[in-house]
């Protein structure tokens, strides 16, 4: 059980805030209860790596959708998979530079001797904006005013001064490497967050950069869920509130200290959801593979073709070489097993036989997700 202590912390060489211990204890409580769920949930090995790649997908989708990239999911998939090139120039090059940067933060996280520091947060922001635009200056400091909006253009907070980001990002950088006061894990990663979108010490991409630093601080603290939940993804189905509890604890202006309960309970809250809809969706899935299998012993439905319609459900839809890769099935005869599944109503093709894809038909779509109780 973590307890969270109130406080406020001295000006010279840390972060700046105050915490009300009773507001964060409970959503706490109900994060560490996930936790415990994930590290012993039932799920069979295939399975879990279908869920991953899902989240991969969602993490990478939400995390640049939040900042404007107009790629829809499925888009942002064929971008990852080589699968597709009719996109902007920029929508292309902002999800294949996130997934360079979220490759490296999963790939140092458990790598204790590699410090958590300022220089680090530099070298994922120039990872985020790798190759889109030079003009952006990638892991450079911003020397102009900058200003936090949402979608509509209206101002969620103002930043401190371009002089002040210097000395700002040392002090943030200094309290990282010095522990950031011992807070959980999940605290220390939404003060992290929140503490570096107020600086905005960059010209663009600060908020990919700030969820990148979040997730490193929660998979090296233990908070990885095994890769199945995609936190960004539910940041993005919820951007109002999300943006919302940083102005709360933020304040419309940069003035430390600041009282970060209100971001930090929602960020803390936002992984239980993020958990929710995935443990929701494994209870979905065992009725799946329930109505699968009677159809299979009916014989409405080749036993064959079961794992790549469970695969289907859980993606969202299926291209014919995923078909291929998951059931070792030839070009032709995959052809007609998806065809045979068009026909009985559990898919629905999409698109020109060069980009066909495969969504849920009516008796997979009728299948939802189960809510947790």
């Amino acid at each position: 059980m973590c307890g969270i202590v109130a406080t406020i912390l001295p000006r010279r060489g840390n972060v700046k805030y105050s915490l009300k211990r009773r507001a964060l204890q409970d959503g706490i409580d109900q994060l560490e209860q996930r936790r415990q769920i994930f590290q012993n949930l039932p799920l069979d090995p295939q399975h879990a790596e279908w869920f991953r790649h899902r989240a991969w997908v969602r993490t990478i989708h939400g995390t640049t959708r939040i900042e404007g990239n107009s790629l829809n999911a499925l888009e942002v998939e064929d971008v990852l998979t080589g699968a597709g090139s009719a996109f902007t120039r920029k929508d292309a090059l902002e999800v294949l530079a996130t997934r360079e940067a979220l490759g490296f933060v999963d790939e140092i996280a458990p790598k204790r001797n590699v410090a958590i520091d300022e220089r680090l947060i530099r070298h994922v922001h120039a990872l985020v904006l790798d190759d889109i635009d030079p003009l952006l200056t990638p892991g450079a400091y911003r020397r102009g005013p900058n200003a936090v909006g949402d979608a509509q253009g209206n101002v969620i907070f103002r930043t401190p001064s371009s002089g002040d980001v210097p000395p700002l990002m040392r002090e943030f950088g200094s309290w990282l490497r010095r522990g950031h006061d011992k807070q959980p894990a999940p605290v220390a990663a939404a003060l992290a967050h929140l503490e570096l979108v107020a600086i905005h010490p960059f010209y663009d991409g600060n908020g990919r950069t700030a969820r990148a630093l979040a997730r490193l601080l929660l998979l090296r603290g233990g908070y990885a869920f095994d890769g199945l939940v995609s936190l960004d993804a539910y940041l993005d189905n919820d951007r109002r509130a999300y943006f919302d509890a940083i102005r709360d604890s933020a304040g419309i202006e940069y003035r430390p200290p600041y009282d970060a309960t209100a971001f930090v309970e929602y960020f803390v809250r936002s992984i239980v959801g993020a958990a929710d809809f995935v443990l929701s969706r494994v209870k979905g899935l065992t009725l799946v593979l329930a109505a699968l299998r009677r159809d299979v012993i009916a014989g409405r439905l080749p036993a064959r073709v079961q794992d790549g319609l469970v695969y289907a459900w859980v993606n969202g839809s299926l291209r014919p070489a995923d078909y291929v890769r998951i059931t070792s099935r030839t070009k032709q005869s995959a052809s007609r097993d998806l065809a045979a599944a068009v026909g009985a109503g559990y898919l629905v093709a999409t698109g020109s036989t060069k980009s066909r894809r495969y969504r849920l038909g009516p008796r997979l779509a009728e299948i939802g997700p189960v809510p947790i109780a």
